[in-house]
């Protein structure tokens, strides 16, 4: 049951401000739990469970480090800027969604290719700047016809896995999975 909980809010989608599939997958776990449930003008969700004994509160955050698009070249290819604390490196070649207007659309994040480079950037890695989104639109028109446009919000394409001596992986377990950080 843990398990299971643990995997749908791993695999749902949700950068800052686009948190809106964590949000529902929380809500509807906790009816019948709690009291009142509500959430404020800034996206928070609130739920109360009355006692008469002493206070406690719990706060989490529901939103994942993910990507946002900045800006479609001609050729199609999607820069964007990263939200939360990425470490560069572990973005290149890593298949992404991105969560537009007309639904997901998945590509791949690429950079300058490595037999491209000299020995200096080869040792330095490609960095965040220096990357982008390959969806395979030929032009910007075509990205934007399948829904992308500047603000699309963008996460890494994983999912939850069961490793041995019951252990898992997944993504945005910092809060979602109860961890303090």
């Amino acid at each position: 049951m843990v398990k299971e909980l643990l995997r749908k809010l791993s695999n749902a989608h949700g950068v800052s401000g686009s948190e809106g599939s964590v949000f529902a997958i929380i809500k509807k776990e906790l009816r019948g739990h709690v009291d009142e449930i509500r959430d404020d003008p800034l996206g928070n969700l609130i739920a109360i469970r009355r006692g008469s004994k002493f206070s406690v509160m719990l706060a989490a955050h529901m939103d994942e480090i993910g990507l946002m698009v900045k800006y479609i070249d001609d050729k199609g290819f999607i820069r964007f800027v990263a939200l939360g604390g990425w470490y560069g490196p572990t973005l290149y070649n890593q298949r992404v969604i991105l969560h537009g207007t007309k639904g997901p659309c998945f590509g791949v994040i690429g950079g300058k290719p490595p037999h491209m480079m000299d020995e200096e950037e080869r040792k330095k890695g490609v960095k965040i700047d220096d990357m982008f989104i390959d969806i395979g639109a030929a032009n910007r028109q075509e990205a934007e016809v399948l829904g992308i446009d500047v603000g699309t919000p963008v996460t890494v394409d994983r999912e939850f896995a069961e490793l041995a001596h019951d252990r898992v992986t997944g993504k945005a377990f910092d809060n979602r999975a109860g961890s303090p950080c």
